[in-house]
């Protein structure tokens, strides 16, 4: 996820890709330097949010639900983390951090999680968000919160982002690679394939 909803900035900066001119003289401006952020304009957003998957606060999102969702998957389990038609909401970096929270490997095959592991990814994906939502985002790259001050969820990270620097647990080094075209950095001590 990148790019930003800001309101009312003193300019929009080149990355602006649409400005909501609102009634009451407040602009809204959508930047997105990476460009991968999407907007429809739509009567019914069923077409389009019908198509994600349960939101991972959402109390109804039980360890069973995850279960389900995983067991017939042979991916690697990060890959499937971050399709959204299976779980809404997991981005990259916190797919990373919810995989070192349940000391799972990113390349592990989905289908070869126990229910107990997959019991503590759900535990961990809860705990992750919940936490990130409480720092108010991660600002690694381009996130900004709608007044244009960082969020601060990135300096509790203990993978994500942090290639080459010691594992806050066993103090290996953090290791980076790519899976699918998504940078992914684990402990390769805690995160045993």
């Amino acid at each position: 996820m990148s790019g930003a909803l800001l309101l009312n900035p003193e300019q929009a900066d080149r990355h602006a890709r649409v400005i909501f001119y609102l009634d009451n003289s407040n602009q809204i401006v959508f930047t997105d330097r990476r460009r991968l952020g999407a907007l429809w304009l739509v009567e019914n957003e069923q077409p389009i949010i019908g198509k994600l998957g349960p939101e991972p606060l959402n109390p109804e999102f039980k360890s069973d639900i995850l279960v389900k969702r995983l067991q017939k998957h042979k991916a690697p389990i990060k890959a499937v983390l971050l399709d959204q038609a299976l779980i809404a909401g997991i981005g990259n970096m916190y797919a990373d951090e919810a995989l070192f929270a349940a000391r799972i490997h990113p390349l592990r095959k989905t289908n070869s999680l126990s229910p107990q592991e997959i019991e503590s990814l759900h535990k961990a994906i809860i705990d992750v968000l919940q936490s990130a939502i409480n720092s108010r985002g991660a600002s690694v790259d381009t996130y900004k919160r709608p007044k244009g001050e960082l969020g601060t969820a990135h300096s509790n990270f203990c993978v994500a982002h942090r290639g080459g620097k010691p594992c806050p647990v066993c103090s290996a080094p953090i290791q980076r690679l790519a899976i699918r075209n998504r940078g992914s950095y684990f402990c390769p001590n805690c995160q045993k394939p």
